[in-house]
């Protein structure tokens, strides 16, 4: 295959540090890591911090591509990337960009700092290169706002650990029938379990077949709200929650302002799920939610281990006195 056909990939520091092994994500296209980028990382590798092994990783990845008897001019041609299992479709080649040795001079932003200059190697390849294409590849939002301003024609997030290409074929976690969901269904099995209301309805009369267990059932018309405990090809088994009841959920301070965000309220402070993973458009209160959950739960974990602690020495401190009241004795 002709080089120019393919692409040429230059790495941001972000995307080596979220993904070590980035280099074998881009097929038969090339990539290149510019001098600044081994250089950040190389400051990263020493500090005490979770993400300093993800800079060891990478520098550790490059090494074994890189090392060995390559020489300096292959390193700036570029290697061809090694077999490894798991990413045999990576054919392309991996080469150090030496921005250090550049002087740029046109259409290039300031380089006192290191985005910059990542910057100013991208625009020196797409010139280089052009017609090839040259992609900016980086986590960083700000970063590929200022490239596009740049000059750069081709800017990218790093989405290749993302599990689906696009979210909206994610479930919503919820489903809402039209009209009156009552006023639907005529065979209703109830029964009340402690302080739970649960209702088992013949999937016949149901008009979705896409239902699973911990997936909230709505309305359009009344308060209607359950979540689907047991699905069979027979029936589904719902929990009663009501909309009211859902609306006036009080954890810590914290209310739901909607419908859905007392859903998601719900399902994390239900000890019976495991693991709830919210979705949605910004400001739609996902972020808020979990942020004021983790940050209390943390908060009740430390004070329950002060208080821990201080019946642990009053214990002590008990049991001294009470060895000294039998000495005196």
């Amino acid at each position: 295959m002709d080089r120019d056909d393919t692409k040429l990939f230059v790495l941001d520091t972000n995307v080596l540090l979220h993904e070590p092994l980035a280099i074998y994500s881009f097929k038969e296209h090339d990539v290149v890591v510019p001098m600044t980028v081994l250089e950040e990382l190389d400051s990263i590798k020493d500090r005490k911090r979770d993400v300093s092994r993800d800079a060891r990783v990478a520098i550790r990845t490059l090494e074994d591509t890189l090392g060995g008897d390559i020489t300096p001019e292959q390193l700036v041609k570029g290697v061809e990337l090694p077999a490894r299992p798991g990413h045999e479709d990576a054919t392309g080649h991996l080469s150090i960009f030496p921005d250090h040795q550049i002087e740029f001079t046109i259409g290039t932003l300031p380089g006192d700092n290191n985005d910059n200059l990542i910057l100013n190697t991208t625009l020196h390849l797409q010139k280089l290169h052009a017609p090839r294409m040259v992609v900016l590849v980086t986590k960083d939002i700000n970063m590929r706002l200022k490239a596009k301003g740049a000059g750069i024609q081709q800017v990218e997030d790093y989405r290749r650990d993302q599990i689906i290409d696009d979210v909206r074929f994610l479930t919503k976690g919820f489903h809402q029938f039209s009209g009156n969901f009552w006023k639907h269904v005529g065979d209703i099995d109830s029964q009340r379990e402690g302080r739970k209301t649960f209702h088992q309805v013949p999937m016949a009369e149901i008009d979705t077949d896409l239902l699973y267990v911990n997936q909230y059932l709505i309305d359009e018309d009344s308060d209607f709200c359950g979540r689907v405990v047991e699905k069979t090809s027979d029936h589904v088994k719902f929990q009663d929650l009501n909309r009211e009841r859902l609306m006036n959920l009080d954890a810590w301070g914290i209310r739901p302002k909607n419908v859905y965000q007392g859903m998601a309220m719900q399902a994390l402070l239900d000890s019976d799920i495991d693991m709830v993973i919210l979705t949605g458009p910004a400001g739609c209160g996902k972020t808020g939610i979990t942020a004021s959950f983790f940050s209390i739960f943390v908060q009740t974990y430390l004070q329950t281990l002060f208080l821990l602690n201080k019946l642990s020495i009053y214990n002590r401190l008990r049991s001294n006195l009470s060895n000294m009241s039998l000495s005196v004795t």
